[in-house]
């Protein structure tokens, strides 16, 4: 059988959670296929790809098709039919021009699907289609079973592409109609999980839970030694991710803080100027703040080796499963976390929970005892390392994962 794995970015050669996740992913199940094919949806024209790829690369999913109109008539009940779904309040008109951008690019994509099994050598009987994100072109793809039922359609859910607050008007464009169409959703964290089941019960045998795989390191992040507190955020400077909200309440805890403390916060994106102005603005005094912006992997090793690490801390405002997070958690270093999504259960675990609006005396009743209690710093290390062990060796989700697809798409038995 053939797979069409169908993803946003990849292979161009980018930092980001979709390469880190979907590479594993492939490792994990390329001996179970005859042929992968990629199928991304932006262009990969003048961009760098990973050298060495083994699979086929399809390029010309933008390329219009008179078909696209035909199909686009066709099917127009389904758009008229997520728009009676919208409640008419002030996002109502956000919300309806969403519906109508998710619909036309699914049409795009059920048009290029349909020509692509065409040829003589894509039979569609012999290919199951993968979505690494449950999203607009994952309702394309499922808009064939309209016309083969029997083809196996999954998808992969992470954050913004399961929790409909993180949406207009708090819905996700033809939610519904999706998860009553596809095979299965594999969820990369438990919270996401019970979301799903709790939204759309009728369907909860549909939703597998695999974890992220994190591979063990060779050495553990050490602690400060000097009298110094050191945090670490990683993460793309966007604002779900409330690097602002922290920097603000550093400036609060500063006043009464018995210790010096450093922040470092590695990752770029569009905030990230406006942060590094923000911190200038707010005239830390005994905090000295660094941004490191975006490194490579290789930067990333070396940073831990060399920097005692006292905490890492995620403040998101919404969360899958934080990668950058379970790859500290492997490195030994204590973790603190808001209360929200994927963060939950590691919170739980290692009882290190934020409320979403944690104030300067939470964070720091937290990194004090972190900082004067080895007993207790030594208790977070050993419980981020053994999450990790737990929920997110790759070794153990490796196996997992190559199961599952062989489950869904041969409808082997676990």
């Amino acid at each position: 059988m053939n797979l069409i794995i169908i993803c946003s970015d990849y292979p161009i050669a980018n930092k980001n959670a979709e390469s880190s996740l979907l590479k594993f992913q492939l490792n994990s199940i390329k001996k179970s296929f005859e042929k992968i094919i990629l199928l991304p949806t932006v262009s990969l024209k003048n961009k760098k790809i990973i050298a060495g790829l083994e699979y086929e690369i399809i390029d010309d999913l933008r390329k219009f098709r008179i078909s696209t109109l035909f199909n686009f008539i066709k099917n127009i009940k389904l758009f008229l039919k997520d728009l009676q779904e919208i409640k008419f309040n002030k996002t109502f008109f956000n919300a309806t021009f969403r519906s109508f951008l998710v619909y036309l690019k699914s049409i795009i994509f059920i048009t290029f699907i349909e020509e692509y099994f065409k040829k003589e050598e894509n039979k569609i009987e012999n290919t199951a289609i993968y979505s690494f994100w449950f999203n607009d072109s994952t309702f394309g793809a499922l808009l064939l079973k309209k016309k083969y039922p029997k083809i196996k359609i999954l998808s992969g859910a992470h954050g913004h592409d399961l929790f409909a607050e993180r949406h207009a008007g708090n819905r996700i464009p033809f939610r519904k109609v999706s998860v009553n169409l596809i095979d299965n959703v594999i969820v990369c964290s438990n919270e996401g999980k019970q979301y799903l089941e709790k939204e759309y019960p009728k369907f909860k045998n549909k939703f597998k839970l695999v974890n992220s795989g994190i591979s063990r390191k060779k050495f553990k992040v050490k602690s400060s030694d000097d009298g110094k507190f050191r945090i670490v955020t990683l993460s793309r400077t966007n604002p779900v991710k409330r690097i602002s909200y922290l920097l603000k309440t550093l400036k609060d805890l500063e006043s009464f803080s018995d210790f010096e403390i450093q922040y470092y916060h590695i990752g770029g994106g569009l905030e990230l100027k406006y942060l590094i102005k923000l911190s200038k603005n707010l005239n830390f005094k005994k905090i000295k703040i660094t941004f490191l912006g975006k490194i490579s992997d290789l930067e990333l090793e070396s940073f831990f080796k060399k920097s005692p690490i006292d905490v890492f801390l995620n403040v998101s405002s919404s969360e899958g499963t934080c990668l950058s997070l379970v790859e500290a958690m492997s490195y030994s270093i204590p973790v603190l976390v808001t209360k929200v999504g994927g963060n939950i259960s590691i919170g739980n675990y290692c009882n290190t929970i934020l409320s979403s609006n944690f104030n300067s005396n939470q964070l720091y009743n937290y990194m004090y005892d972190i900082h004067h209690s080895k007993e207790y710093r030594e208790k977070l290390k050993s419980d981020s390392y053994n999450y990790w062990l737990k929920n997110h060796n790759s070794d153990t989700i490796s196996l997992k994962i190559k199961k599952e697809f062989e489950t869904i798409c041969f409808n082997k038995s676990i």
